[in-house]
């Protein structure tokens, strides 16, 4: 089978949230298929794009895509009253050779990570396409807008509205639509309604997480995420500056790491506050996680599910995170984390019993990396993709691959 899977970004390396899932898709995918992967060469990704041919076997369209071209697509996208989104992700190189690779080569399936890059296959109609939404994009926009002041909560509102609208229709035409969580399958049957969803959830490389031995040093607190993703940096800085005090004052010698690439001004300047280390783009977080004493996921904002938290739990560290991320855990995970309400009295105090507690602490995380091991590994979320290309191709092939697990 010959499948064209879009993506919004080159998934190499699979370091990021969005990368994640995509890298470990494409991989499952092309061991038994030919896939061809359209995606946008964001600056300095040409190269991963020629590391992933080579590591997974697959061909990589993805022309350049800078910053000042996105900008140009996004003004002409709001002038046009369409999402910014798709404005963001918009590129004429990429549409011409998607158009060319559909005119001159049959394909029997199109995936799609991610709503934004539908729009480069909506006038498909005689290729069975699956949609991943991965989450509900314009309901992520909906709380950010509440969460927003001035300016801001209009652009976010706009863009929800309009995601929103442009959702409903891919979800309309398309043969196939998924979300990544079972919360998230609520969400969309209540703004979508009408339209079947599939749960495809994201896994885990328990194999690599667990392959360094747990070894905590002292009070460190460790936060794992892109650092120029704005809930991410709400919850750090909603951390460091309503919660870290009260921390440090039980613990002074305590140590609060903020772990990851791009880390805008904001984050950057936390570094100033006592005992806050901010590390920028690092090539192993295990070496983070597996000092940690606990891994924390203070999120207001929280869509679908949080890599961040299942590698954590993977790599067998104590984890503490709040209502909204927990929702996003695939069933029976919530059990092995502790959730907190997001006031800085809760999230602190529940901190600073887990600090008191560590060898209780740890058998939970030990009890969270089995969790893992038995019910979230790559291997076993990704056969339900198998399932679903069968299903809209009516290839009898793929139940034979899903049955030997292949």
């Amino acid at each position: 089978m010959r499948i064209l899977y879009l993506c919004q970004r080159v998934p190499y390396p699979p370091d990021r949230g969005d990368r994640i899932p995509v890298f470990h898709q494409i991989r499952r995918l092309s061991r038994n298929h030919e896939v061809v992967v359209g995606s946008l060469s964001h600056g300095g990704s040409h190269a991963n794009a020629r590391m992933l041919e080579k590591e997974l076997a697959v061909r990589v369209i993805a022309p350049a895509h800078s910053r000042f071209r996105s900008a140009i697509e996004m003004a002409l996208a709001f002038l046009q009253g369409k999402p910014l989104s798709l404005g963001y992700f918009h590129n004429s190189a990429l549409r011409a050779a998607v158009n060319a690779e559909l005119r001159n080569r049959h394909y029997d399936a199109i995936i799609v990570f991610s709503s934004s890059m539908a729009q480069y296959v909506e006038h498909i109609a005689d290729v069975p396409r699956i949609m991943h939404f991965c989450d509900v994009d314009s309901q992520k926009w909906s709380s950010m807008a509440r969460e927003a002041h001035g300016v801001l909560r209009w652009i976010y509102g706009r863009e929800s509205r309009l995601m929103l609208k442009f959702e409903r229709r891919i979800a309309g035409s398309f043969e196939a639509s998924c979300v990544v969580s079972h919360n998230e399958a609520d969400v969309f049957r209540k703004h979508i309604p009408g339209i079947p969803v599939h749960i495809l959830e994201n896994g885990v490389d328990i194999d690599f997480f667990a392959a360094v031995p747990r070894s905590p040093e002292g009070v460190r607190i460790v936060f794992v995420g892109v650092m120029d993703y704005p809930p991410n940096v709400e919850a750090v800085s909603f951390f460091a500056t309503s919660v870290w005090n009260r921390i440090r004052a039980a613990h002074p010698e305590a140590r609060f790491i903020i772990v990851g690439s791009r880390p805008v001004k904001k984050v950057r300047a936390l570094a100033g506050i006592p005992g806050v280390e901010v590390t920028g783009y690092v090539s192993d977080v295990r070496t983070y996680l597996s000092s940690a004493a606990v891994s924390i996921a203070p999120l207001a904002i929280a869509r679908g599910v949080q890599n961040k938290i299942l590698e954590a739990m993977a790599a067998g560290v104590p984890v503490l995170t709040t209502p909204a991320a927990a929702e996003g855990l695939p069933e029976g995970a919530a059990q092995h984390v502790i959730v907190a309400g997001r006031e800085p009295d809760s999230f602190a105090a529940a901190l600073l019993e887990m600090l008191s507690n560590r060898t209780a602490m740890e058998e939970m995380g030990r009890k969270g990396q089995e969790f893992i091991r038995q019910n979230c590994t790559w291997e076993v979320k990704l056969r339900a993709l198998d399932t679903l290309l069968q299903t809209i191709t009516g290839d009898s092939k793929l139940s034979r691959t899903q049955e030997t697990g292949s």
